[in-house]
């Protein structure tokens, strides 16, 4: 039986340490926090249970859906459950729904409606014209192309670039329409109007994993545990120890060793672990640097240019009720991104106790945003949340930031290249696997992790 070592105790991390351990092989995982979960955790702090940013489970996966429920089997009451999500975004001072779908271009104003449907008809018609003079199919195209050619000039300049641009802090034109999550890369106009007319209608429970667009994603029955998102990895890591598997905090892996016999020796401050197998979800230019005998520069070069986005977290906690009136709201032109109200998302807060408020802000690590004070962080939301009526500061009862580095995989128009670069080198380490939204450098969700984690033990058993 094969020993697997596993770096990083995150969703992709616990997902294979939980089915390899089912099938009966010892697993280690090595996790330089004081937890387990990654971004998917929860914390205590004060009487409040914090989530490492809002969320709430969701899966078209039927495999990976039943086996998350059945973590909370004969606790009937520790999971919640809500039919649909509800998100919104401030459109120039108003309330439209979120994802972008037809009501929510009548809602964007008087004129959204004609000026949306005559620009995507003109660059529909410019697209049929390429096609027919069999022009090539660009497919590296940056947001900005994709945007204008799926959506037209229109929405491209009032809707996708001011909110790409703040979130990614890129010019859409350096940034790869792949950051538009994975199941919408095929919306458009017209699948717009198709879902608001028919797929809506849909049971999507019959449809199969990957068919649905992202407004359908969307619309899946949402749970969230009553104890926080972090009972997930919490029940998970029992499972695995269960087993006899083994869940270190505090190991952060300073290198892994590549010896001659195809085994690794992965080292942590004080200890040495060997392994046949090594599955590391880090990021790929942490991962990459920790490797001995040191890669090429070239590769080194390569991964050193996959880059991620940086999220700091404000966590505002209140008495103030329908602050949002719905789940997300998304922003543009405020120093956050996002704000979450979780009195609709965890549907466990009872009338007499605090609410609590999640606004998002994306940086890269290091610059003017990330090295602001806490308190000028906090100061600067308090002040969108009054400028759009949402908050005021003695509304605010206490607050808490917490800064994540590496957060977000930043796809830029060149990445591919990269990426494409870095993984040939780790295919020819045999027994090693980088997975995961970091260690992929794939955008997902919590059950798209899990589905990794299953996928790489599943390759490791088959062996």
């Amino acid at each position: 039986m094969k020993n697997v070592i596993i770096i990083g105790a995150g969703m992709t991390g616990l997902g294979t340490a939980w089915k390899l351990s089912e099938n009966g092989y010892q697993v280690k995982i090595l996790e330089s926090d004081e937890e387990i979960g990654g971004l998917a955790k929860t914390i205590k702090i004060g009487n409040q249970n914090l989530d490492i940013g809002p969320h709430s489970f969701f899966s078209e996966d039927k495999e990976i859906l039943k086996k998350v429920l059945d973590l909370f089997e004969g606790e009937k009451e520790s999971i919640q459950h809500s039919k649909r999500r509800k998100m919104k975004m401030i459109f120039k001072g108003k309330y439209v729904d979120y994802p972008l779908s037809i009501k929510s271009i009548f809602q964007m104003g008087i004129l959204s409606p004609l000026m949306s449907f005559l620009s995507f008809l003109k660059s529909y018609i410019k697209i049929l014209i390429i096609s027919l003079i069999g022009k090539k199919k660009n497919n590296n195209l940056s947001v900005e192309e994709w945007a204008i050619d799926n959506f037209g000039k229109y929405l491209y300049l009032h809707f996708f670039k001011p909110y790409s641009e703040q979130f990614w802090k890129i010019k859409t034109s350096e940034l790869s329409y792949r950051v538009i999550p994975s199941r919408s890369k095929k919306i458009n106009f017209a699948s717009t109007i198709k879902h608001l007319l028919i797929n809506k209608y849909l049971d999507l429970a019959k449809r199969e994993p990957g068919e649905l667009s992202l407004q359908e994603r969307e619309s899946l029955p949402t749970y969230y545990p009553k104890k926080g998102y972090g009972e997930i990895a919490n029940k998970i890591s029992k499972k695995i120890e269960n087993k006899g598997g083994e869940i270190l905090t505090s190991h952060n892996v300073k290198q892994v060793i590549l010896k001659p016999n195809n085994t690794f020796d992965v080292k942590t401050k004080d200890k040495v672990f060997n392994g046949d197998v090594v599955v590391s979800t880090i990021p790929l230019n942490r991962i990459i640097n920790k490797i001995h005998p040191s890669p090429e520069k070239t590769i080194l070069n390569s991964a050193n240019k996959l880059e991620y986005l940086s999220l700091i977290l404000v966590y505002l906690i209140t008495n103030k009720r329908n602050v949002l009136d719905c789940e997300y709201c998304y922003f543009v032109d405020r120093t956050f991104n996002r704000v979450s109200e979780m009195d609709f998302i965890t549907g466990n807060i009872d009338d007499d106790k605090e609410n609590l408020l999640i606004a998002e802000i994306s940086c890269h690590y290091g610059d003017e945003m990330w090295n602001r004070s806490n308190e000028e962080v906090f100061s600067s939301c308090v002040k969108d949340l009054n400028e759009d009526n949402l908050l005021k500061k003695e509304d605010i009862l206490a607050h808490e930031i917490i800064k994540m580095p590496s957060v977000y995989p930043i796809y830029r128009t060149d990445y591919k290249t990269h990426l494409e670069e870095t993984k040939k080198y780790f295919f020819k380490i045999n027994n090693f696997f980088s997975i995961g939204r970091q260690g992929q450098f794939y955008y997902g969700d919590s059950d798209q992790m899990i589905r990794f984690g299953f996928d790489t033990a599943d390759k490791i058993i088959k062996q």
